[in-house]
């Protein structure tokens, strides 16, 4: 037995390259079954996002190593352990709760659209995710998974927070709500008005004459108080009946907005679901022209994307 573990020994000193295979195999199924709670941390694991984004990114941090011919005693300290961490940290960044144990924790076959329509907008932690792809940009290596990974959750962020905003009832503000597509439309808005003005000066109308015919107050403040009355709903009327023509049209160009700049985002987030290599400069490309339209995407999306055209150019 004494010579097998000296045989043993003496291949993996032989043999970094598999010493170091067997450190990223030892290290990605510990770090699933911790995430699943396994009191077994190298149990055998199954297929998931994160085991496959940590495998791919092991496989980064070995080619590395082979590459600078790191010595595999400093392997995990020096490569592979600051990449998982980069997996380990984006996974939480998009589950909400600490124990919750989902392993494919994006579903890259949703459609956005359909998600913010039925209110089921996915739990994203902004600031931890920009976070994420610092740290990932700060690797000495690179996972061509991570990358396109990271641009496409970084495209939905902005679409989900932006799409839940303009098409979800979220708050109004003395029943004005912040979106476009979700205010009065103007026409309703205009004939409320009038009705409401209608009631008010009808009623102060009305009530001078009242208390004129009561002996209350005479008649000659009764009947400029109801002119005076009759006067502002006219001439409010007026000024709402002109005004009417341009909010009108304001509206509309403000819905065409909000509509322009979704379908801007689905069409970019639609790219990306593509299972072929993507152009990077594509991307970007597309994001400037909705950028010109008036998306504001998250700084570290531009980072990402030119990290990949100054290297491959796709992901």
């Amino acid at each position: 037995m004494f010579q097998d573990a000296v045989r043993g020994h003496t291949v993996m000193e032989e043999h970094p390259t598999r010493r170091m295979q067997m450190m990223c195999t030892t290290s990605v199924r510990w770090m699933v079954n911790s995430a699943l709670g396994e009191d077994d941390r190298q149990k055998p694991i199954s297929r998931s996002l994160y085991s496959y984004q940590l495998e791919e990114m092991a496989k980064a941090a070995l080619d590395h190593a082979i590459t600078k011919a790191i010595d595999p005693d400093d392997f995990e300290f020096a490569a592979l352990d600051s990449g998982l961490e980069v997996v380990q940290r984006l996974r939480w960044a998009l589950v909400q709760e600490p124990d919750d144990k989902t392993l494919d924790f994006w579903d890259k076959h949703t459609r956005p659209l359909d998600r913010i329509k039925g209110g089921n907008v996915p739990y994203i932690d902004r600031s931890s995710l920009e976070s994420v792809v610092d740290d990932y940009l700060a690797l000495p290596y690179r996972s061509r998974a991570m990358d396109r990974l990271l641009v496409k959750v970084l495209v939905a962020m902005e679409f989900y927070a932006f799409g839940d905003e303009m098409m979800n009832e979220k708050y109004s503000l003395f029943g004005f709500h912040p979106s476009p597509l979700k205010q009065r439309h103007v026409l309703l808005a205009y004939l409320r008005g009038l009705l409401v003005s209608a009631i008010f000066f009808g009623g102060i109308v009305a009530l001078a004459l009242w208390t004129g015919s009561e002996g209350w107050i005479g008649e000659i403040a009764a009947g400029w108080t109801s002119g005076i009355s009759v006067t502002l709903f006219l001439l409010l009327g007026a000024i709402s009946t002109f005004a009417l023509p341009f909010a009108w049209h304001t509206q509309v160009k403000a819905r065409g907005n909000v509509r322009n700049l979704l379908l801007a985002m689905n069409t970019i987030y639609s790219e990306l679901r593509s299972d072929g290599p993507i152009s990077a400069q594509h991307i970007r490309d597309s994001a400037n022209s909705a950028t010109q339209i008036g998306v504001l995407w998250p700084g570290p999306l531009f980072a990402m994307l030119d990290d990949v055209i100054a290297r491959t150019g796709r992901f």
